[in-house]
């Protein structure tokens, strides 16, 4: 046993140690013997919450490994393995620590306070409660890491204002950007007068009133605020089974090569090596992965599809795509495993921009060529054309021009992707955070080749969705396959770096614009080509959207999905919108100054008013934008003449507006009631953080017209839970809360004809509604959205002053989340437009930026304050008018920020991120 615990500086553990191995290099030889060293031990003596243990550990454990793995105190969460993102925040004598960056060791003689030690007994800390009130956690899954550093800044001040708050809380991300709930709930723990329920204002639609209902539209604390705060929300990565392995994936550090071999013998001979699985041995399909058009959710065209994605591949399109996988009987000695196998590469030639890949002679990534193919396998652009927009640029006044660019920015969310699948005789369960378990458990069945009945999938909480989760992954089939093969459960977990070179975000976009107006500054053409960058395999469409917020008879869009060697790009939050409205707003708002406009007169000249001929369900663009320049004071922030403060701090002022689809469509669900009247409410969704399950919850207690405590919510397990869309495009609440009517409508019927059930009877409805449009009529919520920025010039620094979104999402179910979804979305689309970008290398084609620091993510001092304003509005259809909400904040954010810098400089920003080396360039 070692004693010798200071052999292990922080400067080694850092650099070297303490996380998985992410990429393989090319090697000819491994030199290390077949058998693992063994680890050197300790023995240490620690106080956790009150608690003295004395512990035998290996000297390369971290503080959260001991904390999770063998106390089992699994409320501290692992967000990045390398001290990023704060959500491993525990107090070590009471000062704040980051446990993922702390070896066990160092902590000998040490007192440790987690979050499990926050309450005392039954008595929440005042800080649990706050959060609880002010709705800080959305996922949940940063809250741990917030309310430990939350309770040293008041342990330390009592009365600590706004600014040691941020201060104190600033190295803890949390990618829902709920900053502003957080710093709220902590200041009103330490005595400040910050009111519960939210400070959204609201208004109503004067096409479409809403009437009041006795639970819909109260502020309303989330049915799971309580194991949120508490640490006892369970998320894939907190659950242990039995005889449990470790998975660990190998994967490239080539952009694009092909595999001569692989030699895994070294690996399988190690002791507690189980399973090692490379493409020779495992052929499963990830239809999900890649699919033709980007289709999701369409087994049909999975199964046309030309361009396959495999759970390996060979050859391999981006680095860090998996190479290889292992299972062993600890994460140590797989990561181990992983450096055994060697990999002979044909290094091929790589390509990253999307132009270039199309051009003759770039580098090929499939047989087909670089233009990835559509879902009839044809190697065809997305096209959209509607009158003839050549004899309208011709016909127009005037003509304007233009380039915008956006990068690939993760989706990033808390919870790193994780996986845990054991078989029991031929059935597969797998824990995955996956916003649709039912698609998954669909994916899953079809990629294995088993039927869906001999599938459970199980989610209970999800760190963070954000897009593209709603479907299965591919460490959920590595961690099947390497579970069958074993005999054993299996979990497989992705460091931060895998999880951002690994997974997916938002494609890059290259967009060219033509637009034609007369002399009124009327739209009467409007041209876009662009070019969408969607990595190796095409998982989603890669589609630009923002045309149709224009009124204009003639329209044309063309864009090219084209394969690149880069990292997969996937939905993320709007998918198609943020990057779309950034290019189409920024156009329009350049052509407004040039025709002598001012910006908020050109958008309700030429907003959209009737989509394709057809007449919305209500319309309050024209009030979203009315009233939000009234309460933002546009004449007085907004200079007419752009740059003209004089100095080196200049403001500017800028808007955007957004028109975003809330169709309706099919789900499911089921209710029981038993004879004591409590009623219980089936619903397939997962709770990514917007608070579906609360809003399912009050959707049912309004129409059986009972109180909330009355309902209880199952959800997140496909055994107990019928089908749901899933937590995706902005569709749970108006397509699962619809089905939670209908259903509470047959029950409430059964109830009036029958009586309630006696005795251990039940009643039960189930219901599948999937109701259609009305004929001629589109559904939209719509938005706007008023910036004022500050810019130094010397240093190139800008930050938001002032932020107003104003939104009508149909009717508010919750105003207590609904506030904090669109204020979320908003500091998201900020952190696009300012910060955000996966920069490439573009010699080696390596990531250089994989990571919460490294991508700049948004901080509690970056977070500017959010003011809201909802116009609710009800047009009879969803459950009681409620239209979409989660992604209409991001949406017209990251053109609204842009436009407030042209505003504020005089220089139009026409590449993402607007970062302060591009702003001293246009200065220069």
């Amino acid at each position: 046993m070692s004693k010798n615990k200071s052999n292990i500086s922080r400067r080694k553990f850092l650099e070297g140690t303490g996380a998985a191995l992410v990429v393989a290099s090319e090697v000819s030889a491994i030199t290390a013997q077949t058998a693992a060293a063994a680890a050197p031990r300790s023995t240490i003596n620690l106080t956790v919450n009150g608690a003295a243990h004395k512990l035998e550990v290996e000297d390369r454990w971290t503080l959260v490994e001991a904390l999770r793995d063998h106390l089992m105190l699994t409320g501290t969460k692992i967000g990045c393995d390398r001290g990023e993102c704060g959500a491993c925040t525990v107090l070590m004598d009471g000062k704040p620590v980051y446990s993922c960056s702390q070896l066990a060791v160092w902590a000998d003689g040490k007192s440790i306070q987690t979050v499990e030690g926050l309450a005392q007994g039954e008595k929440l800390d005042p800080l649990q409660t706050a959060f609880m009130e002010h709705d800080a956690p959305q996922c949940g899954f940063c809250t741990s890491g917030q309310l430990m550093a939350a309770k040293a800044v008041l342990t330390r001040n009592p009365h600590a204002g706004k600014d040691e708050v941020q201060a104190g809380m600033t190295g803890n991300i949390c990618r829902c950007s709920a900053y502003n709930r957080y710093v709220e709930a902590t200041l009103a723990a330490g005595g400040a007068p910050i009111p519960t329920g939210g400070t959204a204002q609201f208004g109503e639609a004067p096409d479409a009133p809403v009437a009041a209902l006795k639970t819909v539209g109260h502020p309303t604390t989330r049915i799971d605020a309580y194991e949120r705060v508490t640490g006892k929300a369970t998320y894939t990565g907190d659950f242990h089974l039995p005889g449990m392995l470790y998975a660990r994936v190998l994967r490239s550090a080539h952009p694009h090569a092909r595999i001569r071999s692989i030699d895994i013998s070294k690996a399988t001979a190690m002791p507690g090596v189980k399973v090692v699985l490379t493409h020779e041995n495992c052929t499963v399909v990830w239809g999900a992965g890649g699919v033709a058009g980007g289709i999701q959710y369409n087994d049909q065209i999975k199964k046309i599809t030309k361009q396959r994605r495999y759970a390996f591949n060979n050859p391999v399109r981006f680095v860090g795509e998996p190479v290889a996988a292992v299972a062993a009987t600890d994460r140590h000695l797989a990561e181990e495993a992983l450096s055994r196998i060697v990999v002979d590469y044909e290094v091929l030639p790589h390509v990253l921009d999307p132009e270039e890949a199309l051009k003759p002679g770039a580098p090929q990534l499939w047989p087909d060529g670089n233009l990835s193919l559509n879902n009839q396998n044809e190697s065809k652009p997305l096209a959209q054309r509607r009158g003839n927009v050549e004899e309208a640029l011709k016909s127009s006044e005037q003509v304007f021009e233009d380039r915008f660019s956006t990068t690939l920015v993760h989706n990033a969310q808390m919870e790193p992707r994780a996986s845990l699948a054991i078989w029991e005789d031929d059935k597969l369960t797998v824990y995955t955070p996956t916003g649709g378990i039912a698609n998954c458990r669909n994916d899953m069945a079809r990629d294995l080749g088993i039927s869906m009945e001999k599938v459970r999938v199980i989610s209970q909480y999800m760190g963070g969705n954000f897009g593209n989760k709603n479907q299965n992954q591919d460490a959920d089939l590595i961690a099947a396959m390497l579970a069958k093969q074993a005999g054993a459960p299996v979990k497989l977990e992705l460091s931060r770096r895998e999880d951002f070179v690994g997974m997916h975000g938002r494609w890059p976009t290259i967009q060219y614009f033509k637009v034609g107006v007369d002399r009124e500054g009327t739209l009467k053409a409007i041209q876009l080509r662009a070019y969408s960058g969607m990595g190796g395999y095409r998982k989603n469409s890669g589609g630009i959207g923002g045309m149709d917020a224009f009124e204009c008879a003639h329209t044309e869009s063309v864009v090219y999905p084209v394969y690149t060697n880069r990292t997969v790009s996937g939905n993320f939050r709007g998918p198609e919108y943020p990057q779309g409205y950034f290019g189409f707003q920024s156009m329009m708002d350049s052509v407004a100054y040039k025709v002598k406009m001012d910006p908020v007169e050109f958008a309700l000249k030429n907003g959209i008013r009737k989509p394709d001929g057809a007449e919305f369900t209500n319309y309050t663009l024209p009030e979203c934008i009315r009233r939000g320049a009234e309460a933002f004071e546009w004449k007085k922030r907004w200079r007419p003449e752009p740059g003209s403060d004089k100095g080196a701090i200049k403001r500017g002022a800028g808007m955007a507006y957004m028109a975003f689809r809330s169709g309706l469509g099919r789900s499911n669900a089921v209710i029981h009631v038993d004879s004591k009247g409590q009623y219980f409410v089936h619903v397939g969704v997962t709770d990514v953080g917007a608070g579906a399950k609360t809003t399912m919850g009050l959707i049912a207690a309004e129409e059986l017209g009972v109180p909330l405590s009355q309902v209880t919510v199952i959800w997140g397990d496909t055994d107990n839970c019928p089908y749901s869309v899933g937590e995706s495009g902005s569709r749970t609440t108006i397509m699962t809360g619809y089905a939670v009517i209908e259903a509470a409508r047959d029950l409430k019927k059964q109830i009036a004809e029958n009586g309630l059930p006696k005795g251990n009877d039940v009643l039960s409805a189930a219901t599948a509604p999937n109701p259609a449009m009305p004929a001629g009529k589109a559904r939209n919520a719509f938005g706007a959205h008023f910036v004022e920025v500050e810019i130094d010039t010397d240093l190139g620094r800008a930050r938001v002053l002032k932020y107003l979104a104003v939104h009508d999402c149909g009717r508010i179910i919750n105003p207590l989340t609904a506030e904090g979804q669109i204020k979320g979305a908003v500091t998201m689309g900020i952190g696009m437009a300012l910060h955000e970008d996966l920069l490439y290398d573009p010699a080696s084609g390596q990531p250089l930026t994989p990571g919460y620091y490294g991508a700049r993510i948004l901080t509690h001092r970056d977070a500017p304050n959010i003011e809201v304003m909802f116009i609710q509005s009800d047009d009879g259809l969803g459950p009681y008018g409620a239209k979409s909400i989660g992604e209409s904040g991001k949406v017209p954010s990251v053109g609204a920020v842009a436009n407030a810098i042209y505003n504020a400089l005089g220089h139009r920003m026409k590449d993402l991120p607007i970062t302060r080396d591009r702003i001293l360039g246009v200065l220069a």
